[in-house]
């Protein structure tokens, strides 16, 4: 499948170089001139303003139902060339939110250019734009909270980790759960663990956010991973730098890349973001627990009781430490 630079193709048609379309106030290209794909990119005047363009049928144009995103709107129109056929158009209304805009427009089209049948282009359509829908309710368009860098933080580190023990690298991406909001952050086969990670000072604590995360029935193991990290003002690792020291190790594993870079998106990790996530962290503990009978925790709750959530001691845990090469090699199966 081609990659298309869609900066590049804006760029030159704002520079008005780029041989395009045009009607009215806009002016506009098709993204493959080899095949009519149903994707343009567009410019529109006063302002400059990047749209992309997807052709849809009359049938989708009725039952289409535009999202609100910051930054960022969806509306119908149709174009002159081809003749008279309706788009649905994505628009940056929000120059701030223009690389989050630009990474929304090559899923889009990454999405699209994998539709053989034109008759599937309009459902694939709706689905990435309800996979992103997804994204902004959980994360918005300004990036993570501190508090979900560091947790994000926590789970790259285990499956660095992992990687270091010359586990395969896409089983091991396979195996981090948590970017879907799972109960557990990694299983692999019937192997479980949860991560935590605290800037706390003593008394350490991290918080269980309900019953089922510490229930270990139904495993053979399950491991509470505890990351104790300290900010720095200068220096130290960045969530970005974790991210591409990742990706550095994985990157002669096709698979093992495509399936890290959807995990990353489904956790919350952007790169357009790159630049808000100047945090460093130098890492001070870390800590394996084995999660079992006696170990500090809630699992049974009565009946009309939901929504559990509670704090542990990190001191209160020590009778169940474990060493920690141990445990990485156990979780892999060295």
């Amino acid at each position: 499948m081609m990659k298309y630079d869609l900066e590049k193709i804006w760029a030159l048609l704002e520079g008005g170089i780029e041989p395009a379309e045009s009607s009215h106030n806009r002016v506009y290209r098709r993204l493959d001139s080899d095949k009519e794909t149903g994707i343009r990119l567009g410019v529109v005047t006063p302002g400059k303003v990047r749209e992309i363009l997807v052709q849809i049928d009359r049938k989708q144009q009725k039952s289409f139902s535009p999202p609100k995103w910051t930054g960022m709107r969806f509306e119908i129109i149709s174009l002159d060339i081809p003749k008279r056929t309706p788009h649905i158009r994505l628009f940056l209304a929000n120059r701030e939110h223009k690389t989050v805009f630009s990474t929304v427009c090559h899923d889009m089209v990454n999405t699209l250019l994998k539709v053989r049948a034109p008759a599937l282009r309009g459902e694939e359509l709706q689905n990435c734009i309800e996979r992103w829908s997804s994204f902004f309710r959980k994360y918005g368009a300004e990036g993570l909270s501190p508090e979900m860098q560091r947790g994000l933080f926590g789970e790259l580190t285990w499956l660095e980790l992992l990687l270091s023990r010359n586990m395969n690298a896409t089983a091991a991406v396979k195996s981090w759960k948590g970017c879907r909001r799972n109960f557990h952050d990694f299983q692999y086969g019937d192997r479980v663990v949860e991560v935590k990670t605290t800037i706390r000072k003593e008394p350490r604590k991290v918080r269980i956010n309900n019953e089922r995360q510490l229930d270990n029935r139904g495993f053979s193991s399950l491991y509470l991973f505890i990351l104790t990290l300290q900010k720095l003002e200068s220096g130290g690792r960045t969530l970005p730098g974790l991210v591409d020291e990742i990706r550095d190790v994985i990157g002669n594993d096709r698979s093992a890349e495509n399936l890290f870079e959807i995990a990353l998106r489904d956790a919350g990790f952007l790169d357009a973001h790159v630049s808000l996530y100047t945090d460093g962290y130098r890492i001070i503990k870390q800590e394996i627990f084995d999660v079992k009978s006696g170990f500090p925790r809630v699992i049974e709750v009565p009946k009309g009781v939901g929504d559990i959530a509670y704090t542990v001691t990190v001191s209160a845990c020590s009778d169940f430490e474990l060493k920690f090469d141990d445990a990485v090699d156990n979780f892999v199966g060295t």
